[in-house]
């Protein structure tokens, strides 16, 4: 069963779309929550969260994504985003999934994609005790370093937005306060604060999100992160078989964290 759905976070009505299994029983079920990444929304790249979701659904696994403030269907402006606010509206994601009478508070995931795995990573770091389990595609937290560091987004050179007050990404209109707060962040050093189990998947061809991400969050996480690295893949994944190969390994993360099966 999918269900539109909306929860409040910051003043904003975000709207989202809710998987749930159609045979149940009373049981509480386990749960993931998505992230959509930057300049995209819930279904993400080439529908790919859509497929997620229904596939979780289909192995008993209640599923949750939401738009985050000012995109997709969400109120709000994109040029008003910023790191730190889709880092609130994921803690608001997370609360309204925990409230949900069907789902089990401790067997709750969230995975994230491109710029929203980093604010997946986040969310986990400040909540460790309400997360179980990490599932990270092309994680990009380079994107708020390399805001911070170089006055770059994208690959593009953004070293006048103080004077010209925004930041022109593909024609979308990128606001001044993206910037500043990138200025005050270190997605690692709050990702640092998870404790459970982490699985990534990263392109070795990604020039979007480098995968030097991934491997420092496997640095990061020892022993209990297992990174794939596809080889070819760039950051949309585009053919059959890269598409394939991220969905399957986040797939069989999953339903071992969440429901302690062993898929090979």
């Amino acid at each position: 069963m999918e269900t539109p759905v909306t929860c409040k976070s910051r003043g904003y009505t975000l709207r989202g779309t809710l998987h749930v299994p159609d045979q149940h029983d009373a049981k509480q079920l386990p749960c993931v929550v998505l992230y959509h990444g930057f300049c995209d929304d819930r279904d993400e790249i080439n529908f790919v969260h859509i497929e997620l979701s229904r596939r979780l659904c289909e192995k008993g696994i209640v599923s949750v994504r939401f738009d985050f403030a000012g995109s997709g269907e969400s109120d709000g402006l994109f040029e008003d985003v910023t790191v730190s606010g889709e880092v609130a509206d994921g803690l608001a994601i997370l609360d309204f999934a925990k409230g949900l009478d069907f789902v089990d508070p401790t067997r709750i995931a969230i995975h994230g994609l491109s710029l929203g795995g980093c604010v997946a990573s986040m969310v986990a770091g400040l909540r460790d005790a309400d997360v179980c389990a990490l599932s990270l595609w092309c994680p990009a937290p380079d994107l708020v370093y390399n805001l911070r560091d170089h006055k770059t987004l994208c690959g593009l050179d953004v070293s006048d937005i103080e004077e010209k007050g925004c930041m022109d990404c593909e024609g979308v209109r990128v606001g001044l306060g993206f910037y500043r707060d990138a200025c005050t962040l270190d997605p690692f050093a709050v990702a640092a604060g998870f404790s459970k189990n982490v699985n990534l998947v990263h392109g070795d061809e990604d020039v979007t999100a480098s995968c030097e991400c991934s491997k420092h969050y496997k640095e990061l996480y020892g022993d209990r992160a297992q990174l794939l690295l596809v080889h070819g893949a760039e950051h949309r994944f585009k053919s059959f078989a890269f598409r394939a190969a991220r969905m399957e390994s986040a797939m069989r993360f999953l339903t071992k964290e969440l429901l302690g099966i062993v898929e090979m």
